[in-house]
C-alpha cells in the first residue's frame, strides 16, 4: 500500500473527513431529486458469480463508514448490491481475462486467477459477508503482474459505473496517471465504482472523497476501495477514503482547509452545468487546484462547461483530450453499440471571489 505523508490537516477534528460527518438534510447541493430505489434489480446471477452483502449494512456493527441514513434498507439477505465475477465488473462491463491496460493500471474483474487476486472463487453462487471481504483485502495489492502496471480489481455493483471500458473513464484515468502528486487530496465527484479514487490512492494521494447521488454506488465504491486495500493508512491510523451523498456536500466543507488539490468529475453535462454542482465543486477546490471534467461530448458540451466554470478556471488546453469508443478497448463488447466520441476538459482554479459568487449561485439554484 502506498505510504503517504501526514498532511497538516489530519489533526483537525471538525473537518468532514474519515467518517466524521454531520448529517445534512438539505437538497440544495444534490445532483438529483431522488436516488434509485433500493428495489432495483441486482446484477444477474451466473454459475460463477459470488455475491457480497451485509444484511445489517446500516447497523452500528457494520464495517461501512457511510452515513446511516444514506445506506439504510439497501440490502437484505436475498438482495445484494455487489458481487464478484471472473470477467464482469461495474454495471456488467466485460473485462479481458488478463485485465484491461490503461495508463499505469491493469483493471480486472474482482474474481480472477490472473496476478495477485484476493477474490478467488468461494464456490458457485456463494454469498460473502463484508467481514470476509475485508479479510480478502489484507494482502499487498501494489504487486504488479510482471508488466509494471498496478492492478485494480472491481466488483459487479448496482450503480457501480466505471471500469475503464467507457472512453470518459479512460480519459480520466490517463490524466490522473500523470497528475497525482504524493500526498494530494482528491474529490471524486460522481465516484460510481470508485475506480478513480482507487487509482489516485495507488499513485500516492493521501485521501479521496467520493461523492455520488446513488447510495448503491457509494456502497460499491467503499467495498472496491477495501478490496484493493487502499482505504486505510496503517501508518497514521486514518481512513484514506470518505464516501458522501451529494446531500452531504456543502461549500468549503470537503477535504482540508482551503480545498482539495484535484477534483475529477466524470458526469453527464446536464449535471455538471447546474449551479448547485458548480458551487459544490468550485468552493471545495483550492486555489491553484486542478479540475478534470469528463462525461461530456466535444463541441457544444465543452463550450457549456467552459462558460459555467470559466469565471474560476484557467483552462489548460494542452490537457484537453478526446476519445472515441471505437478506439477504446472493451467499449463495443461491453455496450453492444458505438457510444461515440467523448471529451476531457482540464482547468486550474484561479484565486478570489468564491464566497459572494457562490452565494449568488446557490440562490439561483433554489429559484
Amino acid at each position: 500500500m502506498s505510504i503517504c505523508p501526514s498532511p497538516p490537516w489530519r489533526s483537525i477534528p471538525s473537518r468532514r473527513r474519515f467518517g466524521e460527518l454531520r448529517i445534512r438534510t438539505s437538497t440544495k447541493y444534490s445532483t438529483s431529486s431522488s436516488s434509485s430505489s433500493s428495489s432495483s434489480s441486482p446484477p444477474p446471477r451466473s454459475a460463477t458469480t459470488t455475491f457480497i452483502h451485509n444484511s445489517n449494512i446500516n447497523d452500528e456493527s457494520s464495517d461501512s463508514d457511510l452515513t446511516d441514513w444514506v445506506i439504510e434498507n439497501l440490502e437484505n439477505e436475498n438482495e445484494s448490491i455487489t458481487c464478484s465475477d471472473p470477467i464482469r465488473a461495474g454495471e456488467g462491463d466485460t473485462l479481458p481475462e488478463n485485465g484491461l491496460a490503461i495508463a499505469k493500471f491493469r483493471i480486472f474483474a474482482a474474481e480472477t486467477s490472473i496476478g495477485n487476486s484476493n477474490c478467488s472463487s468461494y464456490g458457485d453462487n456463494h454469498d460473502v459477508d463484508a467481514g470476509t471481504l475485508n479479510s480478502r483485502s489484507n494482502k499487498n495489492y501494489d504487486v504488479d503482474d510482471g508488466d509494471g502496471l498496478i492492478p485494480i480489481r472491481l466488483l459487479l455493483g448496482r450503480n457501480g459505473w466505471g471500469t475503464g471500458v467507457h472512453p470518459s473513464t479512460r480519459l480520466c484515468l490517463e490524466y490522473l496517471s500523470n497528475a497525482i502528486n504524493y500526498g494530494d487530496t482528491l474529490l471524486d465527484y460522481g465516484c460510481g465504482s470508485g475506480i478513480l479514487s482507487i487509482a489516485a490512492l495507488h499513485l500516492g494521494a493521501a485521501h479521496s472523497t467520493g461523492v455520488d447521488v446513488e447510495a448503491e454506488a457509494l456502497v460499491t465504491a467503499e467495498r472496491n476501495l477495501r478490496l484493493n486495500n487502499v482505504h486505510y493508512d496503517e501508518n497514521y491510523g486514518t481512513k484514506r477514503f470518505t464516501g458522501l451523498h451529494t446531500r452531504e456536500v456543502l461549500p468549503f466543507e470537503v477535504g482540508p482547509p482551503g480545498g482539495v488539490d484535484i477534483c475529477v468529475a466524470n458526469i453527464l453535462v446536464g449535471q455538471l452545468v447546474r449551479p448547485s454542482m458548480v458551487a459544490a465543486i468550485v468552493t471545495n477546490l483550492r486555489v491553484g487546484g486542478i479540475l478534470c471534467l469528463s462525461g461530456i461530448r466535444p463541441g457544444g458540451e465543452v463550450d457549456s462547461l467552459k462558460e459555467a466554470y470559466g469565471e474560476w478556471m484557467e483552462w489548460l488546453e494542452e490537457d484537453y483530450g478526446e476519445l472515441a469508443a471505437e478506439d477504446t478497448e472493451g467499449a463495443m463488447e461491453s455496450f453492444g453499440f458505438d457510444v461515440g466520441v467523448w471529451a476531457r476538459l482540464v482547468g486550474r482554479k484561479k484565486g478570489g471571489g468564491d464566497r459572494s459568487i457562490i452565494e449568488e449561485m446557490s440562490d439561483a439554484a433554489l429559484m
